[in-house]
């Protein structure tokens, strides 16, 4: 686990190159390194999380002097694959996952790529056929950025270190700040500069001229949803037992480490469930994080009680961390500064990782990833239920008349305007959308004929290629669009800037691309659960019916109200929220 960049056709002072590098320095804490050869520069900042000892540092040659690699992830299972090599003869140096990585690499290119189960973003450079080679998880767990101009390329684990080199034009892309007023965050490959661009999950390039690079596909990802929506018929028990056993061999997948590993304890299903299959798969003591908010303290949001049953379940080492309006206060700076591309959420992921830094932990469980896997947000029954009524509305003139009457005047009353443009979305895609939507584009863009040719282009750009993906089962589909929006342009992004900022490894086993090989070809028989019901029946010894009996909340933070006491910042006239919210984050992103 690290931070690296990595530099091809610029010619860099190696001062300079350190201070770019140094920009780095809290993702990887432990060891600095770095490696050129005229106009190639490889630098890493090291999270020793595999074998701590020195020889393990990056950027790392291989044992034939060809390759040299920086990497950011982990791979679990670097000792079978290390195995493997053992078997071919080739003689490691090392205990670590990036030395099975590189030698793998040396041994059958990219179709190593294959052999991986982890998260993991690295760069090789071929010293014999000049090229670079850049690779990216099927998820996108790990973060990977592209600079490009005619002179070279430039890539690195964040943006800020992209921009800090100066070689990459900072102009800002319009559609990816159109991306973020409307739904809080910026949807990959775009980024908020016009320049850099994300590598894209399950994909690879080589390069050998900056001017020629093409993206090539190692992975499809979506076609896990397309076997999952093809129906079947299967025994409920045996839908258990494979849960049960594809669940638990991902957490002890997880697992492998050098260091301790913590969990981020919550009260519900997702962090509970992990918590106790670890506990049972580990003799080490686990420590666990509950982040409270004083603010919360006498409402649902409360996790505290919940959490601490759950953590005497389990044996759990249980740390609880207080975060008041002051804390935040005095960290909002440091946030925006760790905040590498805007967004509106991540500050949960950041107090709690800052209580594991304090705890001396590299590395945190993280429940996400179950809600989009098993169907746990309330809009995968809402949604499709609202897609039916509205098709069944249209066919009733009279009837499509009066319902858009209503929605109008709910609108108006609620002072949301995507209410109304509910009569309007003709695909699950639409209304999801719509939920999403955080700043209706009218807000945004005042200008009418500017606003239709802005948001044309941005809906064609990003979602079109959605409408020839017709299924059958609209909670897949949601699954689906979920996992590649959602998920990875929010949620696990946010956790990597958030808890790497604090020099800490997040591992997700629910967000695992084994596990949604395994599960693919159930999801149509447990898509008939409603929630995660499936989830807490296929593991009734863990997750009790004492300790997740309250309704759904997520890991929530009051935002909100802090935000409205801050008079450190100027904020716009606009009398929302989320914009002034928005404002202040884009602001910080731009002085960057």
């Amino acid at each position: 686990m690290c931070g690296f960049i990595a530099s091809f056709g610029f010619e860099f002072k190696k001062d300079d190159f350190k201070d770019a590098l140094e920009h780095l320095a809290r993702r990887g804490p432990d060891s600095e390194g770095i490696w050129s050869d005229k106009d190639i520069f490889l630098g890493s900042r090291r999270l020793a999380i595999f074998d701590l000892n020195i020889r393990s540092n990056q950027p790392m040659i291989s044992l034939c002097e060809r390759y040299v690699i920086v990497f950011n992830g982990s791979i679990y299972n670097y000792k079978e694959l290390r195995n493997y090599l053992i078997s071919k003869n080739i003689k490691l140096k090392t205990q670590s996952d990036t030395e099975v990585l590189l030698e793998l690499y040396s041994l059958e290119g990219n179709k190593m790529l294959n052999k991986l189960k982890g998260m993991f973003a690295f760069v090789i450079w071929d010293k014999k056929n000049k090229e670079l080679f850049a690779a990216r998880d099927p998820y996108g767990i790990k973060p990977l950025y592209i600079g490009l101009n005619d002179n070279g390329v430039i890539l690195a684990s964040q943006v800020k270190t992209i921009i800090s080199t100066k070689f990459i034009d900072q102009e800002e892309d319009l559609y990816s700040q159109f991306s973020f007023y409307n739904f809080g965050f910026v949807i990959e490959p775009r980024t908020w500069f016009k320049n850099i661009k994300s590598l894209k999950p399950g994909f690879f390039i080589k390069v050998k001229d900056p001017n020629n690079i093409i993206e090539t596909s190692w992975y499809n990802f979506n076609k896990n949803w397309v076997n999952a929506d093809d129906p079947r018929s299967k025994k409920e028990k045996l839908l258990k037992e494979k849960i049960i056993k594809s669940i638990t061999n991902s957490v002890e997948r997880h697992l492998i480490s050098d260091v301790p590993i913590g969990i981020f304890l919550s009260s519900g299903v997702d962090s509970s469930l992990l918590a106790g299959i670890a506990s049972q798969k580990t003799k080490k003591k686990i420590k666990a994080i509950t982040v409270s908010f004083e603010e919360f303290e006498n409402s649902d949001y409360n996790e505290i009680s919940k959490a601490k049953k759950i953590a005497k379940r389990f044996g759990l080492e249980h740390h609880i961390f207080k975060v008041t309006k002051e804390d935040f206060k005095k960290d909002l700076p440091d946030i925006l500064k760790a905040m590498d591309q805007p967004t509106i959420d991540g500050i949960n992921v950041w107090y709690a990782s800052k209580a594991a830094a304090k705890l001396n932990l590299k590395v945190v469980f993280s429940g996400l990833g179950g809600d989009e896997l098993f169907f746990g947000y309330n809009h995968f029954k809402t949604i499709p239920l609202l897609f039916k009524l509205n098709n069944y509305i249209k066919k009733i003139p009279i009837l499509s008349r009066l319902y858009t009457l209503v929605l109008k005047i709910i609108s108006k009353i609620k002072r949301d305007k995507r209410i109304k443009e509910v009569t309007k979305s003709k695909s699950i895609l639409d209304l999801l959308i719509l939920k999403r939507t955080i700043i209706h584009s009218s807000d945004i863009v005042k200008n009418k004929a500017i606003l239709k040719e802005i948001s044309k282009g941005f809906y064609e750009k990003t979602f079109n290629k959605h409408e020839n993906h017709i299924f059958l089962n609209k909670k897949i589909f949601l699954s689906n669009l979920e996992s590649i929006y959602y998920l990875r342009n929010q949620l696990l992004r946010d956790s990597d800037w958030a808890s790497m900022y604090h020099g800490v490894e997040l591992r997700t086993p629910l967000v695992d691309i084994t596990l949604l090989e395994e599960l693919s070809d159930l999801m149509s028989e447990y898509s008939n659960f409603s929630g995660k019901k499936v989830i807490k029946s296929s593991f009734s010894n863990i997750l009790t019916r004492e300790l997740n009996s309250k309704q759904k909340i997520g890991f929530q933070t009051p935002v909100k109200e802090w935000i409205k006491d801050i008079s450190n910042y100027n904020f716009s006239k606009q009398n929302n929220y989320w914009y002034n919210y928005m404002e202040l984050v884009s602001n910080s992103i731009n002085k960057k």
